[in-house]
């Protein structure tokens, strides 16, 4: 685990306090809440950990009622005025130091690109957040990077990530100044276990990135979790 974590995030995403730039919702995000029924109408959705507020915006598109919750204090009161938002539906927070008051009920928790930023200690009590947030058989949906591949052969062909002659894993996150640490299998089985959640959907997605003549292969890893 990366040393003083915490400090590091914070000081990183004061320096990405500033600029609200919009992409496209996560394809993955929808086909897994899509491939299980999940009806968008009238449900109570949180994000934790907004990005740029595109999942955020898709879900209130498809008739869902928003909520999020963010480390950037600039860029929620941006999100909030320019996309007509209730401020009362979001909140400022540093998750490693506390987690905010939510007086309601709600149906689905997305956190996406966030969990690996928390210290060890602080996932266990988020995820027990969500638990006490959730309505009965509510959805949480998390996703974490498990690692980066560099390729290391030059046949452009190749895409058996396996095969250690072709790549190899990375040590630490591409972008040095990212305090992004990768969670390993067993931290994760121990963040699940005896959580009051049970698994229906687990899949991997494969980002390709080339940095420096180098291409790099992200994994990603999304867990759909129903509360029980």
């Amino acid at each position: 685990m990366i040393k003083n974590l915490d400090k590091k995030v914070s000081k990183y995403y004061k320096r990405l306090d500033t600029k609200l730039n919009y992409v496209v919702p996560n394809e993955n995000v929808f086909r897994l809440l899509g491939d299980s029924n999940f009806n968008f109408k009238n449900k109570k959705i949180l994000d934790i950990g907004i990005g740029n507020g595109d999942n955020l915006l898709e879900f209130q598109r498809r008739g869902a009622i928003i909520f999020g919750i963010d480390i950037r204090e600039k860029i929620l009161k941006i999100f909030i005025k320019k996309n007509k938002q209730n401020p009362k539906n979001y909140f400022y927070c540093d998750l490693n130091e506390d987690f905010p008051k939510i007086n309601k009920k709600i149906d689905l928790v997305l956190c996406k690109d966030t969990i690996y930023y928390l210290k060890p200690e602080r996932q266990f009590v988020i995820f027990d957040e969500v638990n006490k947030i959730l309505k009965k058989n509510g959805f949480f949906l998390f996703q974490y990077i498990q690692t980066q591949l560099k390729q290391t052969s030059k046949n452009f062909f190749s895409f058996n990530l396996g095969n250690k002659s072709l790549f190899h894993n990375m040590r630490h996150y591409m972008d040095k100044q990212n305090p992004l640490p990768f969670l390993k299998n067993q931290h994760i089985k121990k963040l699940l276990k005896n959580r009051h959640f049970r698994i229906k959907k687990n899949i991997f997605d494969i980002n390709i990135h080339t940095k420096n003549k180098k291409t790099i292969y992200t994994v990603n890893r999304f867990i759909l979790l129903q509360k029980i």
